[in-house]
């Protein structure tokens, strides 16, 4: 006859529901949300747009960065981590060349001057 000692149920985390893939890639859609909406609300509206691009831009790399550490299926079906930087990218390369040169030279601090 087998002992069979006091086992705990085990009870799931909330990094356990992280490890299925949808659950993950919507937390991180909505935390790659939050930076962006934060410079629509709080960046003064010379600056917007090339901050907007900045933001994106890094968050692209971000989300890349993760797609290739945890090695995803650029094959797989729906939305990937590969997608969302992808999608990223264009957002932030297509605000940078929508702003203007005085913007993005006052988002870093210098003023044109002639």
């Amino acid at each position: 006859m087998a002992l069979s000692g006091y086992k705990p149920e085990r009870r799931q985390t909330f990094s356990a529901e992280l490890r299925d893939p949808r659950t993950r890639l919507k937390v991180l859609f909505i935390v790659g949300a939050i930076p962006a909406a934060a410079v629509a609300l709080f960046a003064p509206s010379a600056i917007s747009l090339p901050l907007a691009s900045l933001v994106s831009l890094l968050l692209a790399g971000v989300f890349g960065l993760y797609a290739w550490h945890r090695r995803t299926d650029h094959r797989a079906q729906g939305l990937t981590f590969r997608d969302l930087a992808g999608m990223l990218a264009l957002i932030g390369f297509s605000a940078g060349a929508m702003s203007e040169p005085a913007a993005a030279l006052e988002l870093f601090g210098m003023a044109a001057t002639r």
